[in-house]
């Protein structure tokens, strides 16, 4: 796997708009009650490549900065890179559209868990009902809308076009 140049600036530009989104969605983003609007650009990592998967990464990593929680919240970008990975790696070799669906659902599932734990662990937060309030604002955030914008994006070919690597949606 070799990252170009045009990588790097798919894994600046992702982070960055991914933590203004979060930052400025802040009082959802955060917290036991969530839908983390930044989210939604989840269901677009299968159309920007491994770009996209460290973008998300980078971008979970440096919006938890400014949560509540505190460091422990930085836990979270490894569950964030191996979930994000699946969501690139399944629509890959299934070329599927619906399970963008399915593994967006599965990284809310995992990072419902992930945090509900930590929000339960520092806040004492009830651990159950957090876990099912995270999970289900990262599936309206990912699912509900960032499935129909990856739909979008996908139609109109613009990652396509900028990649121009010869194979579609490397």
């Amino acid at each position: 796997m070799k990252i170009q140049t045009k990588d790097l600036a798919v894994i600046a530009v992702y982070g960055a708009l991914y933590v203004a989104l979060a930052v400025f969605f802040e009082p959802i983003s955060y917290g036991a009650i969530q839908v983390r609007v930044a989210n939604v650009m989840l269901a677009s990592v299968p159309l920007l490549g491994i770009a996209g998967v460290f973008g998300q990464a980078m971008g979970v990593f440096v919006a938890n900065l400014y949560s509540q929680l505190g460091p422990i919240d930085l836990l979270n970008t490894i569950p964030s890179l191996a979930m994000s990975f699946i969501v690139f790696y399944v629509y890959k070799r299934t070329k599927n559209d619906y399970t963008v669906i399915g593994t967006c659902i599965a990284y809310s599932v995992v990072l419902g868990v992930t945090v509900g734990w930590m929000l339960n662990y520092v806040w004492n937060a009830p651990l159950l009902a957090t876990m099912a309030y995270v999970m289900l604002g990262n599936i309206i955030a990912s699912v509900a809308l960032g499935w129909p914008v990856f739909m979008v994006l996908k139609r109109i070919g613009v990652f396509e076009q900028w990649f121009n690597r010869g194979e579609k949606y490397a």
